[in-house]
Order: structure tokens, then C-alpha cells, then sequence
């Protein structure tokens, strides 16, 4: 199926068509269906597409699903192309009354139809744009199930490759449908889901004079929609989430328009990098990693932790060479030896920092990440614009319990609709894992409360947090940020000595 600029928009009418339903069962596996399909109109009520309509192509598919089970029938497009006749490919369908689907992969058992993660580029055209019908003879009249988001792109010397939607609830998976009012099908999602989809072009498309891309979405109300378009050298333009909400209703396009000034391409961030952008100093923004920094001795393999919220526990009482676990609290500077613990300062008298390693889920290569100084955490927290509306302690309820720590808020902060954010350390900020979600999309860092390792003992998990700096103290010591609940130390030294297991969360800088 595709849509063809026309120059009409009318579709015509079916009146005279023979009916076949007093055929035998023998004749209905063989029967033609012919089958029309609604026109797409914009949100304030214009006609069609811009003047494209929805037509049938040859070799478009349908399944229809009868007494005998289901069939699959490919189109021969009449004129008007709005109409289309189908002939069996495969299977039999029997007895009305029948229920067909566009396209023929939508539904494996017709329980239910599965909207894809990822949907193809088509010119002029939303490709397999889903439809349902049912009937009891062998016209079908198809409804469109989804409603259309229209983007136009103007940007000189660009070409998009790919572009994903993200939004604050799911789009994509298994849903089932019913016909509530006036014949009108309304979706509602069952599982197997995420909240992206993902347009993907076969040749990548130059937007110098302008480009309509199309992209499908269950008809909803969406905030914090994202839109994520990636060139075909490689840079991304990301931009959202939006502040206000989007709506998408049924067989019905919205429209959003980006131009020259609008769209900046650049060179992807690192894996692992979380969005918001924080001053640490009069001239330097960094990103922070997604998670807390994490090594697994038997295979020498460090990484970040999947959330920010997330820390080990016992794991950490067995830092030997050989510990098959993970740990996430490190002696001072021992980025060239972490599984190093000691009393005797003299171990650790010259600071590695850790992101001299090729970090596996952090762009896989070394030198790329580093630690902040004691100057620039805090610069963070007590210098940087507004700095001390944006910060403030917290929990995330996930998995049955809250995981508490300290949320920092980015230079350039909009609080997602409908959440709130009470700044210091004497409220506390309660989040579901959903609206977290929205929190960081938005640009929100959580310091977990990851405790601290004493020896090969490991305190106050989910009750106390304490980082390192690369800033030492003296001969023996090191600075580092403390918090818990009514609390934060950002001038702190480590008075039990460099060799204390201490969480370490990384940077990279924004140049």
C-alpha cells in the first residue's frame, strides 16, 4: 500500500458490485474480495495527505481470516487505485463472516495484531500503514488503526538515514482492538512493548529542499516526545523531549516542522553517556556516565551499571584478583589496580584515574571518560548558575523498594509535566521507575546510595553515599562527597585513608 499524489480525493463508490456470498465453500477459497480503505485527514479537518491519497499497489497483501481459518490474498489495484481486488496467494478462509488485515503480517492468529519497533521510509507514502476490516460478503471497507506523525526536514547539505521517536509510554508491540462507537477501531496495548519506533530509510534521503517523513503511532496523548534524527555520515540531531504534549488521533496526521535553524547535527555522544549537561566549571560542561563505574576481575572487565540507581552489595567484601562478581567501591586512583586494598597509604600515592580504561559498555576505549576534581564538584553544587535549586535527595521505587540517593539536576533544566522536584537535602523526591524514566530523558543524574567498604566489609548500602574525587588530601588521604538523607559534604577528605572502597561515577567532557 502506498499513498500517490493525485489530483482528486474522492474515493469511488462500490454500488453495483456483484455479491459472491451465495457461493459453496468450495467457490468462497477461490472468491475475489474487494476491498476500499479510508483516507488519512489532518488534525484541523483538511481533505487528505497534502494531497495524496491512500491507494493499493500490486503485490500488497492482506490475510482474511474465515469459517475455515485464514488465507492470504494479494491486491490487483483498480481504477480509482483506492480500490483494490484480492486473489489467493495461500491457506483458505471458508464461510463468512470474514476479517481481513493490512498487512498480512499484522495479526499470526487474528487474537491480536503486533505494531513493529522499527517501520521502513517510503516516498510520498506510509508504508503498510495498518488497517482492519470485517464483513459478512466479499466487500471490505478497511479502517485505518493508528494515527500519522507527519516531520518535514529542511536542512542544507543533509541527508537522514534513520529517525526515532521516543515518548513517554509505549508504541510499539501487541495490542488487541474493538469497535466501540460508529465502527471505529481503538487500540489498547497488551505487552512486548517499548516507547520507540525506529523509521528507517534504504537510501538515505537529502532534506536540502525539504522532505516529508511519516511515521505510524497508536492514537494517544504523548509527552516527552523525543525525535532523534541521524544523518548518513553518522551525526545525530536530537531534539526534545517536548514540553508540551502531542496528540495523535486516528487516521489523522500531526504535523511537526523542522528547519535549518532548528536542526544542528553533530558527532554522537559515547555510549553509556547520559544526556544532561553540567557546569563544572566557568568554561567546562561534562555528561555524566550512565551508571556507577564497575569491574569484574576474572575477566579484567569494567563497565557501568545498567541504572544509575543500581550498586553492589556483598560482592564487594571479595576484591581479589580472582573474584568472579563484580565491584563497584575502589581504593583511591586505583584505575591500574582495583582490586587493591590496604591500609598503608604509600600504596596509593600516585592517582590513576580510572577512565584510563577501556570501559566495555562506555564506548569500549580507553582515556575517553575521567573523574571530577574536588574544585569541580564544588563548582557543581555551589557556584555553577541556580546551583542550589538543582540538587536534592531522593528515591526510586523499583523492584519493590526504593533505592535512595542524590539527584542533580543539568544546567539547562525543564521539570518533565506533571512531576515535581523539591531542591536540598531535608525533603525527599519520590519516583516511580516510569517517571525516573522521564526524569533523566529530561537530563536528571542519580548518585545511588552505594555505602562504603571498610577491609572486606561493606556499610550502610542504601543509606549513605560517598564518591571519590581525583583531588588528594595530605600524604594519606583524598577528598571526596558525602551525602545521606538531610546531608551533603562536597569539601570532605577521607579521614580513614585512600585505601576505604568509595562508588566512583565518571565524565566525559562536552567540547
Amino acid at each position: 500500500m502506498k499513498r500517490k499524489l493525485l489530483s482528486y480525493v474522492s474515493v469511488v463508490s462500490l454500488l453495483g458490485i456483484v455479491s459472491l456470498t451465495s457461493c459453496s465453500k468450495e467457490e468462497q477459497n477461490a472468491m475475489q474480495f474487494r476491498a476500499t480503505m479510508e483516507n488519512c485527514t489532518s488534525m484541523d479537518g483538511k481533505t487528505v495527505l497534502d494531497g495524496t491519497a491512500l491507494n493499493w499497489v500490486a503485490g500488497d497483501q492482506i490475510a482474511i481470516f474465515g469459517s475455515a481459518g485464514y488465507g492470504i490474498f494479494t491486491a490487483i489495484p483498480q481504477t480509482p487505485a483506492t480500490t483494490a481486488v484480492f486473489e489467493s496467494v495461500s491457506g483458505e478462509t471458508g464461510d463468512g463472516p470474514f476479517y481481513a488485515y493490512y498487512p498480512s503480517t499484522l495479526t499470526s492468529d487474528g487474537s491480536y495484531i503486533t505494531l513493529p519497533a522499527t517501520q521502513t521510509y517510503e516516498e510520498n507514502s506510509i508504508h503498510e500503514f495498518p488497517m482492519y476490516a470485517e464483513s459478512t460478503n466479499n466487500q471490505l471497507a478497511f479502517k485505518n488503526l493508528c494515527g500519522v506523525l507527519k516531520l518535514h526536514l529542511t536542512k542544507a547539505n543533509t541527508s537522514i538515514s534513520s529517525i526515532a521517536i521516543s515518548v513517554d509510554g509505549v508504541i510499539n508491540g501487541d495490542y488487541e482492538f474493538r469497535f466501540y462507537t460508529a465502527s471505529i477501531p481503538t487500540l489498547s496495548y497488551l505487552e512486548n512493548g517499548t516507547n520507540t519506533i525506529m523509521l528507517t530509510c534504504t537510501t538515505a534521503q537529502a532534506i536540502d529542499n525539504g522532505k516529508d517523513f511519516y511515521i505510524y503511532l497508536p492514537a494517544d496523548t504523548y509527552r516527552d516526545l523525543t525525535i532523534k534524527m541521524t544523518a548518513s555520515d553518522g551525526k545525530i540531531c536530537t531534539k526534545g523531549p517536548a514540553t508540551g504534549s502531542v496528540v495523535i488521533e486516528r487516521s489523522k496526521y500531526s504535523t511537526i516542522t523542522l528547519g535549518d535553524d532548528d536542526l544542528e547535527f553533530e558527532t554522537p555522544q559515547i555510549e553509556g553517556t547520559l544526556p544532561g549537561l553540567f557546569s563544572v566549571s566557568a568554561t567546562q560542561q561534562v555528561r555524566f556516565s550512565q551508571g556507577n563505574l564497575q569491574y569484574q576481575a576474572s575477566t579484567n572487565t569494567w563497565s557501568f551499571l545498567d541504572y544509575q540507581f543500581d550498586h553492589w552489595d556483598d560482592s564487594n567484601c571479595d576484591i581479589s584478583a580472582t573474584n568472579t562478581g563484580w565491584i563497584d567501591l575502589f581504593g583511591w586512583g586505583t584505575g591500574n589496580n582495583p582490586t587493591l586494598h590496604t591500609d598503608n597509604p604509600n600504596s596509593y600515592g600516585t592517582f590513576v584515574d580510572w577512565g584510563v580504561n577501556a570501559i566495555s559498555n562506555g564506548g569500549n576505549q580507553p582515556n575517553l571518560w575521567r573523574t571530577l576534581s574536588n574544585a569541580e564538584w564544588e563548582y557543581l553544587f555551589n557556584t555553577r548558575t541556580n546551583a542550589s535549586a538543582k540538587y536534592g535527595y531522593g528515591g526510586i521505587w523499583w523492584d519493590g523498594h526504593y533505592f535512595y540517593g542524590l539527584i542533580i539536576l543539568p544546567d539547562n533544566w525543564v521539570l518533565p509535566a506533571g512531576l515535581s522536584f523539591f531542591a536540598g537535602m531535608d525533603d525527599f523526591n519520590e519516583y516511580s521507575w516510569d517517571d525516573w524514566v522521564r526524569m533523566e530523558n529530561a537530563g536528571a543524574v542519580f548518585l545511588t546510595c552505594a555505602g562504603v567498604r571498610l577491609g572486606t566489609e561493606v556499610f550502610s548500602v542504601n543509606e549513605g553515599g560517598c564518591y571519590w574525587t581525583s583531588t588528594p588530601y595530605g600524604t594519606s588521604d583524598a577528598h571526596d562527597i558525602y551525602f545521606s538523607s538531610g546531608e551533603l559534604h562536597t569539601a570532605g577528605y577521607d579521614d580513614y585513608g585512600r585505601g576505604r572502597g568509595l562508588a566512583v561515577r565518571l565524565v566525559i567532557n562536552n567540547n
